[in-house]
């Protein structure tokens, strides 16, 4: 297998297969969650699953995720929004912590 080859196979992602980080409780204002971004088009995603640390101060507010996966996080000032794996009840406590 050439080296280009096996690269591309690192990132691929078993979509059906997706599971939250197991992460373990921390206190302060920076809290991780399971990045669920996904590059719509592409078999390569570099991001999904992978840790996100978001900083507690910024962030605006929390809802359902709209295709049912996960949690949105949204960033105070339209910084950025997040899709995390948790479920909004995990990400509910977690911020709670």
């Amino acid at each position: 297998m050439s080296k280009d080859k096996k690269e591309e196979k690192k990132f691929e992602v078993n979509l059906d297969n997706l599971k939250p980080l197991d992460v373990k409780k921390s206190k302060g204002k920076f809290k991780t969650f399971t990045n669920g971004s996904v590059i719509e088009g592409s078999p390569i995603q570099p991001y999904l699953g992978k840790p996100l640390i978001i900083n507690l101060d910024k962030i605006l507010s929390i809802y359902p995720s709209e295709d049912d996966i996960g949690t949105m996080i949204h960033a105070e000032n339209g910084q950025s929004t997040w899709k995390i794996l948790e479920d909004i009840d995990t990400v509910t406590k977690r911020i709670n912590e």
